[in-house]
């Protein structure tokens, strides 16, 4: 008869279905990279580390901070068929790109191979995406494919992590990102090698800006 809310992350229960008070305290705070989302000092606007990389993608922004229980809630999403999820996902990022004011013409997602896919029912960024898109009426558009099925980042370093997805990611139809500004939405922001891999692609086909949105923020790894 009523309607049940709970924090989409510790899943206790809330008025609204938004971060309960414990939850909202993993939230990214303003001072952060504009590059990488990484905590930066607030005279600061990019981070040494991307200044020294020269990173591809124009911009990052990620929503919380990865820890033990955004990470069980990630998990469920990717591993447990808790696809209600992308749902509260996509509505955390919706918040977070309605304050930035980011002029975009299409909302992409990272891909995954089709073995993965199959391992997992979906791929967790295209759900997030595609939900993103309703609440923000902009077109979500698969301009991606990941054309080599590489081994998992996580157990990666930086410098491995790169080398992992070197030319893993083709365009499907250079048309689609030619002079376009484009969104790609992912889980989880580590080292930045997936988005770079990414936008690498989308740069060669021709698009204007590619802009990067992650639930998450790791800290950073060597």
């Amino acid at each position: 008869m009523f309607p049940h809310f709970v924090c989409p992350i510790c899943e206790r229960e809330t008025p609204d279905g938004k971060l309960c008070e414990n939850c909202l305290k993993l939230k990214i705070q303003p001072d952060f990279c504009e590059i990488c989302g990484e905590h930066v000092s607030a005279e600061s606007k990019i981070c040494l580390e991307c200044k020294e990389m020269n990173r591809i993608f124009d911009w990052h922004g990620s929503v919380l901070l990865y820890g033990e229980a955004v990470s069980r809630s990630v998990q469920k999403l990717k591993f447990a068929g808790a696809k209600y999820l992308a749902k509260d996902f996509a509505k955390l990022l919706a918040e977070k790109f309605v304050a930035e004011n980011i002029d975009v013409d299409l909302v992409t997602f990272v891909p995954s191979t089709a073995k993965r896919i199959k391992q997992r029912g979906y791929n967790q960024a295209e759900e997030i995406a595609k939900n993103f898109c309703e609440i923000v009426n902009l077109p979500c558009v698969a301009v991606l494919d990941k054309i080599k099925d590489t081994a998992e980042q996580k157990e990666l370093s930086r410098k491995d992590r790169l080398k992992n997805l070197i030319d893993s990611f083709a365009v499907k139809d250079a048309a689609l990102v030619k002079g376009k500004n484009v969104l790609v939405i992912d889980d989880v922001f580590t080292t930045g090698s997936t988005m770079t891999a990414c936008a690498k692609a989308m740069k060669k086909a021709k698009a204007n800006k590619i802009y990067c949105l992650t639930v998450a923020k790791t800290k950073n790894i060597r």
